[in-house]
């Protein structure tokens, strides 16, 4: 029972959130496939199905309760969940993304680009563990019986039918793996049960060697940590070994997308203006337009000295500062002089540029003389 309630609500949210969820319906189908009695009759296979069915039924059922509760539209008609899965698959619209060092729009990305994102992103150690996973179906003792082989396929199809779905249908993708982070809690748990299986082995022949194998894991997992902290608090760009790291990944492949270091670079432009632009005694200081590659709301958030005020969009060639991501190359939009970096690893992630030697200042500029006064500068 509490496996129905259980199963019941997490597919039933997983529904509510994205189409997808259909997903975990699909894992039902399979893992009933996975457990039928093979090597009985067919009489008892057809037995055991019939009552799987029956047995999942009210977990479906809660699940589509749920599912209506997040997710109204799919109420209006039975097969409208079916309808936005479809509908998801046929969606593209004017959105670039980087692989490879090649810009696609998002209807024109290989059909290999998810899996080529998961297999440069996910951590080497965790990908070498999760393929010890799969082979371990293969090298099941006996004493563990069929069981641990249907739970170990079972998990290891929650990874392989979305991506082979993904390249089958050659469905939308953009910004690298993120519509397909369901993924990796599988292939955790697929490295945990390949590590398991690797040291099991080992202990049959020496305990050195099965030490030495621990130890190894252990450097591995410490290495991405360190990494992970030294990327603060933009882990969303590590890169694995085989592009080397966010250095190989660099103008390649998708950095920062959602231009979370707006708020570091902005503080130091702040810094800038407080350090090297002094107000003249008796003047009001002058007010500054930023152009930003990004969106208005982190600036403004952020941003706390009046003399810099965002850039509306007729404005932007005419803005004396300029703050961009690496993103797409975005911060080669418009130059200035760099006057400060945001960068992890060696690397740039975004730049502060000023641009006043470029453009021509107006000669008159005043501080708002109130919070949340508009001016017009035009």
């Amino acid at each position: 029972m509490v496996d129905v309630v259980a199963f019941g609500c997490f597919s039933g949210a997983a529904l509510g959130i994205r189409s997808l969820g259909l997903l975990t319906i699909a894992y039902l189908g399979l893992a009933i496939i996975l457990y039928l009695p093979w090597r009985a009759s067919s009489r008892a296979c057809l037995r055991f199905a019939g009552g799987s069915v029956l047995m999942t039924v009210p977990a479906v059922l809660l699940a589509y309760l749920i599912m209506i509760v997040a997710w109204p539209w799919a109420a209006l008609s039975p097969l409208n969940p079916i309808r936005g899965l479809f509908a998801f698959s046929e969606f593209h619209y004017a959105i670039r993304t980087m692989f490879a060092g090649h810009i696609y729009e998002m209807a024109g990305v290989p059909r290999l680009y998810v899996i080529g994102y998961l297999l440069i992103r996910v951590p080497l150690i965790v990908l070498v563990g999760a393929g010890l996973g799969m082979a371990s179906l293969w090298q099941q003792s006996q004493e563990r019986g069929e069981h641990r082989r249907r739970e170990i396929a079972l998990v290891s199809l929650t990874v392989i039918v979305p991506l082979m779905s993904q390249v089958a249908l050659h469905g939308p993708a953009f910004t690298g793996m993120r519509h397909f982070l369901f993924v990796l809690p599988p292939l955790a748990t697929l490295a945990g049960v390949g590590f398991n299986a690797l040291f099991d082995k080992l202990a049959e022949r020496s305990v050195l060697m099965t030490l030495a194998a621990l130890a190894l894991v252990c450097a591995c997992v410490l290495r991405e940590g360190i990494t992970l902290v030294q990327l603060h608090p933009y882990e969303n760009l590590s890169y694995n070994s085989l592009v080397g790291g966010l250095p190989g990944a660099f103008r390649r492949y998708d950095t920062d997308y959602w231009f979370n270091s707006i708020r570091e670079a902005t503080r130091m432009l702040e810094a800038f203006v407080r350090d090297r632009i002094p107000v003249e005694a008796g003047k009001a200081p002058k007010i500054y337009s930023v152009a930003v590659c990004g969106e208005r709301l982190p600036f403004d958030r952020t941003v706390s000295l009046p003399q810099l005020h965002w850039d509306f969009g007729s404005e932007w060639d005419e803005s004396e500062f300029f703050i961009a991501p690496t993103h797409m190359n975005c911060d080669r939009d418009l130059d200035g002089e760099v006057i400060a970096i945001v960068e992890r690893l060696g690397v740039p992630i975004a730049y502060v540029k000023d641009r006043r030697a470029i453009v021509k200042l107006p000669t008159e500029r005043a501080a708002p003389l109130a919070s949340g006064q508009e001016f017009d500068f035009r």
